[in-house]
């Protein structure tokens, strides 16, 4: 009678073994433990309840034995409870600070990417630079052949591009001022292409085993909707956008790199084509002069959304309002020299 009136002894196994066997600070653990711990008060509570008003009415050795070690099951489990509450919500907050600064550092990375912009379309800059790889030399020329339709294609739209400021030239120093134009942008986009190259391959020194883990012990007691939300709003759009540009972008800068390819056009080709994944650009433009404004349109959408995460889920306070500012204006003034 003594022994099964002494919940407490309950109450210290059951410690014992939520400390011990499921660990201490692991958000799942604890969220299962408090669901147990709910679980075998109100069944313990029940049964405490049922054969304790039968035992009354009918009084009976195993009546009395059962409601007594119900009311111990009740007494620990409900310690239990107490105590999981304040774990769950402990490991809960470490947990998702882990997971917000990890999804944090991930953008960072992708925010230390910049584009490569010209004035100049695309298609036509990219031909012109594969022509002119293959005429480096006389030798050159004679094995792929002495073409210049790419440069003729150029050098016809910086006519027009520039057709104000060629209007102050004298007509004998036009075609020296468009290739000085051409070389000039030639040489300053392929200089930026090597810097963007190397920030591209340090992607390769991040990878997602850490938010993996993190995200593997994720149970919110309330439900799988606020796991969804981080899973869908933050890790996957990060988890794409690494394997796409790793893929897609990393793998051919990588064997640049290694000397395995040397064709710097391909290599713009690949990048014009993927970094509007990245980046937003807004063109501007009146009569004499043009204006290319460009927004890290991708990260600053994560931006929003991680702080979203931090003020809603972690923290549930407000919101910061994060102000998104253009990484890179380029202005372009068609009439002057």
């Amino acid at each position: 009678m003594v022994l099964w009136q002494t919940p407490i002894n309950y109450c210290i196994i059951l410690l014992i073994v939520d400390l011990n066997l499921f660990g201490r600070f692991r958000m799942k653990t604890k969220c299962k433990t408090l669901k147990l711990s709910i679980l075998i008060s109100f069944v313990s509570l029940i049964l405490f309840s049922t054969f304790f008003f039968m035992n009354k009415c009918n009084e009976n050795i195993w009546y009395e034995y059962i409601y007594n070690i119900s009311l111990g099951l009740f007494g620990s489990s409900f310690v239990v409870f107490l105590v999981s509450i304040t774990e769950y919500k402990v490991a809960k907050t470490q947990l998702l600070e882990k997971i917000w600064n990890e999804s944090r550092k991930l953008n960072i990375q992708l925010h230390k990417i910049k584009p490569i912009n010209s004035y100049i379309d695309n298609d036509i800059l990219i031909n012109y630079i594969n022509e002119w790889l293959f005429r480096q030399t006389e030798e050159d020329k004679l094995i792929f052949g002495d073409k210049h339709d790419a440069y003729d294609k150029l050098y016809n739209y910086l006519l027009i591009y520039h057709k104000e400021s060629i209007k102050k030239i004298p007509k004998k120093e036009i075609k020296s001022y468009i290739d000085s134009l051409i070389s000039s942008e030639r040489e300053k986009i392929l200089e930026k292409l090597e810097k963007v190259i190397d920030q591209y391959l340090n992607l390769n020194n991040y990878s997602f085993l850490e938010f993996n883990n993190l995200l593997g012990d994720v149970q919110f007691f309330t439900g799988k909707s606020e796991y969804l939300k981080l899973h869908q709003n933050i890790y996957e759009p990060l988890r794409n956008m690494y394997n796409d540009l790793k893929e897609c972008v990393c793998y051919h800068f990588e064997l640049y790199r290694n000397d395995e390819a040397n064709r710097p056009d391909v290599l713009l080709s690949i990048l014009f084509e993927n970094q509007n994944k990245l980046f937003r650009t807004e063109k501007k433009k009146d009569k004499n002069d043009e204006w290319d404004i460009i927004y890290a349109d991708f990260c600053d959408n994560i931006d929003d959304k991680i702080e979203k995460f931090r003020a809603k889920t972690i923290y549930k306070c407000e919101e910061e309002k994060i102000t998104h500012h253009p990484i890179e204006s380029t202005f372009y003034n068609k009439s002057k020299k």
